[in-house]
């Protein structure tokens, strides 16, 4: 593992407040060649929303107002260490139509490497997290809708732990929702993350039954250490456990890097 692209700042309220610096320095010690830093977006509020009814998701993500200096603090870095590691700079966002098109508009106005998909939230209000125990079918399949929406718009380079949605129903509808996932993301082109995070932190996901559909399908895979902090930056432990069962399941292709999809 060479490359990193899932890094999270103390921007986003809930990741470690080390500085920016240290997670570079901690990529080199670590070997990678390339880190990239996707910290949860900022939203813009849908109209006639009031910030305070998003408060549960906004306490997630970096404030528009935020925005300058993340991308201020990386470009700094970039240039400093640019004989030591390439260093990129993306965002994970959510999907949400109603206000996709104006946070695109808004990350546009930087020099946004690339965004990644990371769907948590069923609207952004916050309300239904994607993450929490469910046996609703309904909410099962809201998460695909979104997922496989936001994948056909062609603007996201891959699909952050695709198998967060915590379904404890029907293995069937679990099946088939998963199954729309996965097949319009080898539709589309883009990989499947397979994330350190939860392995470290004993999360629902990585589901091994998601991974070996997409064994089954013919998936591409890339890992993501969905680093909050220096010691996530590269957890070898998790990286052993995800890449052996990547290598011994048929039709899983790991990426050692990926080819950014402009936002434009």
């Amino acid at each position: 593992m060479t490359a990193n692209y899932h890094t999270h700042t103390y921007r986003c309220h809930h990741a470690s407040m080390e500085d920016e610096r240290a997670y570079v320095e901690a990529a080199i010690k670590a070997g990678y060649k390339e880190l990239g830093f996707a910290d949860h977006s900022p939203m813009p509020l849908p109209a006639g929303v009031s910030i305070d009814e998003c408060l549960r998701s906004v306490g997630v993500r970096m404030t528009m107002e935020e925005t300058e200096g993340y991308i201020s603090k990386l470009l700094d870095l970039r240039e400093e260490y640019k004989n030591d590691i390439k260093l990129h700079i993306g965002f994970e966002v959510e999907y949400f139509p109603e206000v996709f098109d104006e946070l695109i508009a808004f990350l546009n106005q930087f020099p946004t490497d690339y965004i990644i998909l990371g769907q948590h939230f069923e609207s952004p209000r916050g309300r239904i997290y994607y993450g929490e125990e469910t046996r609703s079918p309904r909410t099962l399949a809201g998460y695909a809708d979104l997922v496989c929406e936001g994948l056909k718009t062609g603007k996201f380079t891959y699909l952050a732990h695709p198998d967060l949605c915590n379904y404890h129903g029907e293995l069937e509808a679990y099946e088939r929702e998963m199954k729309r996932v996965i097949e319009t993301a080898s539709e589309c082109n883009v990989p499947l993350e397979m994330n350190l995070l939860g392995l470290q932190v004993q999360r629902n996901y990585p589901n091994m039954a998601f991974w070996t559909m997409a064994g089954d399908i013919g998936s591409y895979v890339v890992i993501g250490s969905d680093a909050h902090g220096t010691r996530g930056i590269k957890p070898e432990r998790a990286l052993y456990y995800a890449k052996r069962f990547i290598d011994n399941t048929p039709g899983l292709t790991l990426l050692d890097r990926v080819e950014f999809r402009s936002i434009k």
